[in-house]
């Protein structure tokens, strides 16, 4: 019994994902639980991480179950019919149960994308970013790749270099030659060490690249700087583009003017 506890999900998330694959909706199941949208993704993304695979298959404007999600919602959904009946018939048939308690608020978190294909090393990682970092975490790169042109946009990537299929320098690479992905922090965390794999790594389009086994504390500062740096460039060209409009904006307005002397003048 013990072990079986250590390999259940968090209810929450059970819950939220149970919902989601129900509805066929992350927004409805939001609705029916009283959260956000981004509370039911973030718990379903804790589910997933747990796995180590991935139970949505998601785009832009739809959320549509994998193989492996289907099965896995028939069996909940099967366990908590059997639980539904069990405790209506404890309760003496009566209808219209206590409604369940809410998610927890979604957190204003950095989203980061996990690629390993070693599910034990998603954990690990997981166990260091939790709390601090929403994880998606995948581990097929071709999957990872679909979830980032299917709408997702990570604060931060995170890559393992052997990988089956792709490794994590030509998955670089590709996520480098995709519009909008240019400026997004890239991390290898990887237990190749050689300087040789180092400047492989930083010339496929990577930031940093750190070698397993990792100290956590080091990891996250590293981690949190990458990002802090997106955020402080993002924030400069934006200010940067406002005042070229501003510029823009007063030049046509000058050159108004100056056509407006001309007439009078003429």
């Amino acid at each position: 019994m013990d072990n079986l506890k250590r390999n259940l999900p968090p209810l929450t998330s059970l819950l939220a994902f149970e919902a989601a694959a129900r509805l066929g909706s992350f927004s409805d199941a939001a609705r029916e639980l009283n959260v956000t949208r981004e509370a039911v993704s973030r718990q379903i993304r804790a589910l997933e991480t747990h796995l180590g695979l991935s139970l949505f298959a998601r785009g832009a404007n739809a959320t549509q179950l994998q193989p492996t999600g289907q099965r896995y919602y028939e069996t909940l959904s099967a366990a908590f019919g059997a639980v539904a009946r069990e405790t209506q018939a404890l309760r003496g048939g009566q209808a219209d149960p206590a409604p369940v308690e809410p998610l927890d608020p979604a957190e204003d978190q950095p989203l980061i994308l996990v690629v390993d294909d070693l599910p034990g090393n998603i954990r690990r990682l997981y166990d260091v970013l939790r709390g601090q970092y929403q994880v998606v975490a995948q581990t097929d790169p071709m999957v990872a790749l679909g979830w980032l042109l299917n709408g997702g946009r990570p604060d931060l990537i995170m890559l393992d270099v052997r990988m089956a299929g792709m490794d994590g320098y030509a998955l670089c690479r590709r996520i480098r030659s995709e519009p909008g992905f240019d400026r997004v922090p890239i991390l290898f965390l990887t237990s190749l060490d050689s300087t040789d794999d180092e400047t492989e790594g930083f010339a496929a389009g990577a930031n940093d690249y750190i070698a397993r086994p990792f100290v956590p504390a080091i990891l996250l500062a590293r981690i949190q700087a990458q990002i802090d740096l997106r955020r402080t460039t993002a924030m400069l060209e934006d200010l940067l583009q406002r005042r070229a409009d501003r510029l823009e904006r007063m030049e046509a307005a000058l050159r108004g003017i100056q056509s407006q002397i001309a007439e009078l003048d003429g």
